[in-house]
């Protein structure tokens, strides 16, 4: 299984000063929105509702730009809190009392930091492909893992590529030879 990342922007986060001591405010907003397409991949992507049942995420922690020496939080120590509703996955982030924490809230304050990403793994089966509307969609239907999701200044996807590319290869070959058989035997019925 290839890790992946996704982003969505924080258009619709939620800023508020920390009641706790030890840190300086909290972010709050969806890392995933179920069966909403993705508009920043060169195919369509949709994440069902769903997806995530079953999947651990206990130890799943909060980054900044997916670097693992930036910890901004994790669940196993309350200061990330995650859950699925019918929207999708629900976090809450308590910004810790640190260099980092205070520069990450201020750019998010300030407008410059935008994006959030998380990182998967696509469990076996996981997924299939659709040709909805003549674009190609990828459709998640199950998630593996889920180790982290990120405050991002520029999402990364060069990590995903290699998965992501062979996959809607496959796609586009598939859809290639169908459009072909299927003139084939308009031709054939033409004879007829």
């Amino acid at each position: 299984m290839e890790t992946e990342y996704r982003a969505i922007e924080l258009d619709n986060a939620e800023l508020r000063q920390s009641q706790q001591v030890g840190f300086i405010g909290e972010v709050a907003g969806y890392a995933i929105i179920w069966d909403t397409p993705s508009t920043n991949l060169p195919f369509t992507e949709v994440i069902q509702s769903g997806a995530l049942d079953g999947v651990d995420t206990s130890k799943t922690l909060a980054l900044f730009n997916h670097d693992f020496a930036n910890v901004l939080g994790r669940v196993d120590a309350g200061t990330l809190k995650l859950s699925a509703d019918k929207k999708g996955l629900h976090f809450v982030l308590q910004i810790p009392d640190t260099t980092l924490g205070h520069d990450v809230y201020t750019q998010i304050k300030n407008g410059n930091l935008k994006g959030l990403s998380f990182r998967f793994t696509v469990a076996p089966n996981g997924e299939h492909w659709k040709n909805i509307n003549g674009t190609a969609t990828r459709v998640i239907s199950k998630i593996a893992t889920m180790r982290e999701i990120s405050i991002v200044s520029v999402p990364a996807y060069d990590d995903t590529s290699v998965e992501v590319t062979r996959s809607f290869k496959e796609f586009t070959e598939a859809q290639i030879i169908k459009q072909k058989m299927l003139i084939a035997l308009e031709t054939y019925e033409d004879m007829d």
